[in-house]
């Protein structure tokens, strides 16, 4: 019997994590509810909420904006500091919640799957399988490595080693470099692998 699954991907910006969901996303059957949410979804809300306040915020200054999100990223990582200084696992409790919500609308009772393109930090994997596995969740992890892809800022180099020298992920990927169709190709097959 298919159960909810959640799929975690991790690895550093730029290594082609988004390629291997939009992939993932692709290759579903159909038979599933899928649903994109990323840890950093309400970080980025607030932001922009921020922006708003101070009466700045359109369609170019906005934390949705891949351009200015790249040029002040360093905002978003003080941002996220700074509200995991206070709640440590605040993003991961975030992320349950919706995966519990999503699950909650579904009235087919088809098991839904939710992918996270931007796991950085072990404590959110240990949240999640802390409170999604005991309601039936399946939690995949998901590595993806590029060659020539180093760690964005000191915190991602600290919080994504961390994960590789903690946690075994259960796939792997290992990338040349401007290898997008073939990440994405590796997505298609990946949702196949896992049954969604």
């Amino acid at each position: 019997m298919a159960q909810p699954t959640l799929v975690l991907i991790t690895g550093y910006a730029r290594s082609g994590k988004d390629t291997l969901a939009e992939g993932l996303v692709r290759g579903t059957s159909g038979d599933f509810p899928i649903l994109r949410r990323n840890y950093a979804d309400s970080l980025k809300a607030a932001a922009n909420t921020f922006l708003q306040e101070i009466g700045i915020l359109n369609e170019f200054v906005n934390f949705n904006n891949e351009t200015f999100k790249t040029k002040n990223r360093d905002i978003l990582v003080a941002l996220g500091a700074g509200a995991r200084s206070v709640n440590a696992s605040v993003f991961a409790d975030i992320l349950v919640e919706d995966c519990l919500a999503f699950e909650a609308d579904q009235r087919d009772g088809r098991p839904p799957v939710v992918i996270t393109s931007d796991w950085r930090y072990a404590n959110e994997l240990y949240v999640a399988r802390g409170r999604l596995e005991e309601l039936g969740w399946r939690i995949v992890t998901v590595m993806v490595q590029t060659g020539g892809i180093e760690a964005a800022n000191q915190e991602e180099g600290l919080s994504i080693g961390e994960i590789v020298r903690n946690i075994a992920p259960d796939y792997t990927y290992a990338f040349r470099p401007q290898s997008a169709y073939q990440i994405h190709v590796e997505g298609k097959q990946l949702a196949a692998k896992l049954g969604i």
